[in-house]
């Protein structure tokens, strides 16, 4: 009885050697594998609100384009001459704006250059004083 269990042990005893000699590249492996899956779903945990954000900043993009193709095109047919006065109207308008920013500026100086006057009347004033506080003291 002996010599049937040695010889079971010696028949399966190449492959358990085998086995134990890979053992260990196989449990290398598997780790391996579930390391790249964590890198993996960590890569897509960071990156995925990244892309969704890119994703719908294109979508807006094609929203302004269609927009903007759309605005060349108006709803409704202007005939020449009413074009034309709009042109004129607008031209207009820039003129006079252009006109009233001008005499904005030119008020906005002139009440800056009062106040510096005033400034300096209160301070020559205030120099007159102190001058004749000398003198008295004196």
């Amino acid at each position: 009885m002996a010599n049937e269990t040695a010889a079971v042990i010696g028949s399966t005893s190449p492959y358990w050697a085998w086995f134990q000699s890979v053992f260990w590249i196989i449990i290398l492996i598997i780790i391996l594998v579930i390391l790249y899956f964590i890198i993996r779903e960590v890569r897509l945990w960071r990156n995925t609100p990244r892309l969704a954000e890119i994703e719908l900043e294109k979508e807006k993009l094609d929203l302004m384009k269609t927009e903007m193709a759309q605005r060349g095109q108006p709803f409704f047919r202007v005939p020449p001459e009413q074009l034309g006065e709009i042109h004129r109207l607008d031209e207009e308008n820039a003129a006079l704006a252009t006109d009233i920013f001008a005499k904005h500026s030119i008020v906005d100086k002139r009440i800056e250059r009062l106040e510096n006057m005033v400034k300096v009347t209160k301070l020559d004033r205030m120099v007159e004083k102190i001058r004749d506080e000398e003198k008295r003291l004196r």
